[in-house]
């Protein structure tokens, strides 16, 4: 070896000192220095790469180690690396290949195989990626590699695995933070929230300036009610990381909650801003923009058909052929991430049950995260079922098209976990929305919006960007989680009215608690009674009592709970008349609330999603608790307030209404089989139609 050769040498293994030290820049000099007088050096250009990725500089990172290929082109390990740079870049598709190029030519190389079961993921191949790691694992079983088999678990909904995976991982490196911060993750998931957080506390010690680890403490805070702890843990992963979506739209999330509706929505908007190919941010944002008391509806719908037309533009086509029978047993899927015990669940059970099986298969596609005994109950009143967390947008929409299916249902719109770009690419023949959003999707390829008359403004075909078909006796059919007994109004033994509110707390706007004012001033010996089971956290009960108090209302007349009981319905025993809140109105709470016997007037807004309590209360009878406006609400409650045997009365007969009328499974079932093949009749004309002309 010639001497300049032993110099080299020597640099080099100085450099990588400074390297693994963290003295990035050193390294970087001595490298230089190096390739000066050795330019052919791969191992040099190589380190460079790998020096130049670690201070953020990603483009020549990558330029740096593919000049080390070029010398070396069989060395895997700067193969493995490269790949490693381009995942940084968001090029996953380029890192896969270089992965798959270093296996074939061994099969057992640890790091193209963490790369690889990386790069799948990013590209939402769950399903490979899981493949791989396990793979990654039998090959090295360290702690590194066991921390990202449990993310693919997590990701694939398998929590106790993966919680398993961790505490194997933490055992065999403790001081790893990246254990704990998953491990907190897939605690948080499961429910256990104590577990989570004193994971947390540790992934923190080791590693104070995670913002991942502060993004996901902010998720769990905020889960607790614990809204403005929350919003201290957001801001302070965006003061590490500005570039993080999962931060800002965590942040805004949070700002909503205690009605800080304009900067929430600005954080949501940056969060999409920040992540424009991700759908989960897009739909975070035009999630809160629905929510939002400060845009106008043709505001929320211009917003979404924005989307609509970006996610149209780049999506194919699928290539659709189908059986034009008009009198086929038609293939029904529905798509959902709520199959497990969530509201959706409590309309659309019935549905299920009740589907007329003899002109009707039902499929449902489930993106559910975590399985519990409703998924069960679904899975055995369907025909076909598929899991559908580990397909890609391409897969699940050849998977529909494989089951045949004729008219595709979205039951979330754009709340969380929603796979509206497989309806993007128009899979299946006909398309509807329904139930789950309570606006339009933006898409131009979801033919239909499945509502009711009295859910919507007139002209509510300016408001969709899909057709609005109305079923005949309403646009939802309820199932109570517990039948348990209806009981006496409360003011019967106390005298007093009892005015009640479970409704989620970013809910009560400032549009809202003027209201709410007003009713307590008319009402000057009624008492307001919040439920709520975030109201544990005493920040957020802080903040709500200073809004109530500054709105004029007497907070010596008002008292929060959150220690809900069991069941849960005995929850509206304490009420005698629940207050809805503006500008959106009530939902489930609505139809919970009225199944008690509880009286909760409404005052009709401006469009569907502030009209569910008006479209319940015409529906099952009571056409005379939704009102036009503020004062006709006010004057509505005062009536009920005074009148104690009609609330008596009302506690008697709203169940029995219900029953008869918006929990008629089998006849809601028929309403929406009719609508269904309406649809189908339709779809069949317009192909002839467009037949007949090409012919022509």
């Amino acid at each position: 070896m010639s001497a300049v050769a032993n110099r080299n040498a020597d640099k080099l293994s100085d450099a990588i000192a400074c390297h693994q030290a963290g003295d990035l820049p050193t390294a970087l000099r001595a490298y230089s220095e190096i390739l000066a007088s050795d330019p052919r050096n791969a191992d040099a250009w190589h380190l460079s790469g790998l020096a130049s990725n670690a201070l953020g500089d990603f483009a020549n990172g990558e330029q740096l180690i593919r000049r080390a290929i070029e010398l070396k082109p069989t060395e895997n390990v700067y193969q493995s690396n490269l790949a490693a740079v381009l995942l940084k870049q968001k090029r996953h598709e380029e890192a896969e290949t270089l992965c798959r190029n270093v296996l074939r030519q061994d099969s057992k190389h640890a790091r193209a195989l963490n790369h690889l079961g990386t790069a799948l993921r990013q590209q939402r191949r769950y399903q490979e990626s899981l493949e791989v790691f396990r793979r990654g694992v039998e090959v090295d079983a360290s702690a590194k590699t066991l921390c990202n088999l449990s993310a693919a678990l997590i990701d694939a909904g398998q929590l106790p695995e993966a919680i398993n995976t961790l505490l194997k991982a933490r055992n065999l490196a403790p001081e790893q933070p990246q254990v704990h911060l998953n491990l907190g993750s897939a605690y948080r998931l499961q429910g256990q929230h104590s577990e989570a957080a004193a994971a947390f506390q540790e992934a923190e010690r080791l590693s104070p300036d995670c913002a991942e680890l502060h993004v996901n403490k902010g998720n769990l805070l905020q889960e607790t009610g614990k809204v403005t702890e929350a919003i201290t843990s957001f801001q302070r992963a965006i003061a590490i990381d500005a570039s993080l979506p999962t931060a800002a739209a965590g942040l805004g999330r949070s700002l909503q909650q205690i009605g800080c509706w304009a900067e929430g929505l600005e954080a949501t908007r940056l969060a999409a801003q920040l992540a424009p190919e991700s759908q989960k941010f897009q739909s975070c944002y035009l999630y809160a923009a629905t929510l939002s008391p400060l845009l106008s509806i043709e505001q929320v719908v211009q917003e979404h058909a924005a989307w609509g037309q970006r996610i149209e533009a780049v999506a194919p086509m699928c290539d659709i052929r189908t059986d034009l029978a008009a009198d086929k047993t038609l293939r029904i899927g529905y798509v959902s991430p709520d199959i497990h015990d969530h509201a959706t669940m409590r309309y659309m059970l019935p549905l299920l049950e009740s589907h007329n099986r003899t002109e009707f298969e039902i499929y449902c596609y489930s993106e559910t995260t975590s399985e519990d005994y409703v998924t069960e109950a679904a899975k055995n009143t369907v025909d076909g079922w598929c899991r559908t967390r580990n397909l890609t947008d391409k897969e699940f929409a050849t998977r529909i098209q494989s089951d045949h299916i004729d008219i595709l249902v979205d039951l979330a719109g754009h709340t969380a976990n929603n796979r509206l770009p497989v309806f993007a690419r128009k899979p299946a023949p006909v398309q509807v929305s329904f139930l789950g959003y309570p606006t339009t999707t933006g898409l131009t390829r979801i033919d239909y919006f499945l509502t009711d008359a009295a859910r919507e403004p007139v002209s509510p075909e300016l408001f969709f960007t899909e057709t609005p078909l109305f079923l005949p006796h309403g646009a939802a059919c309820y199932s109570a989680p517990e039948q348990i007994d209806v009981v006496p109004p409360p003011c019967i033994e106390s005298g007093r009215i009892t005015l009640g509110s479970t409704h989620r707390i970013e809910k009560i706007s400032p549009q809202t608690l003027k209201v709410w004012a007003t009713v307590m001033s008319l009402l000057p010996t009624a008492r307001l009674l919040i439920f709520r089971d975030v109201l544990k956290g005493e920040s957020l009960r802080r903040k709500l009592r200073q809004q109530l108090g500054a709105a004029g209302i007497d907070l010596d007349r008002v008292s929060f709970e959150w220690v809900l009981p069991s069941p849960y319905m005995q929850v509206y025993s304490n009420f005698d008349i629940m207050l809805d809140v503006f500008p959106w109105g009530s939902g489930t709470i609505a139809y919970d609330a009225m199944f008690m016997g509880v009286p909760i007037p409404t005052i009709s807004g401006d469009r569907g999603g502030a009209r569910t309590t008006t479209s319940l209360m015409h529906h099952c009878g009571f056409p005379e608790l939704a009102a036009n406006g503020v004062d006709e609400y006010l004057n509505v409650i005062c009536q009920l307030a005074r009148d104690e045997a009609r609330l008596v009365k009302l506690r008697q007969q709203i169940r029995s209404a219900m029953q008869n009328t918006v929990c008629n499974g089998r006849r809601f079932a028929n309403d929406i089989e009719q609508a269904y093949r309406q649809m189908w009749h339709k779809y069949i004309d317009q192909h002839n139609d467009i037949s007949g002309q090409e012919t022509l």
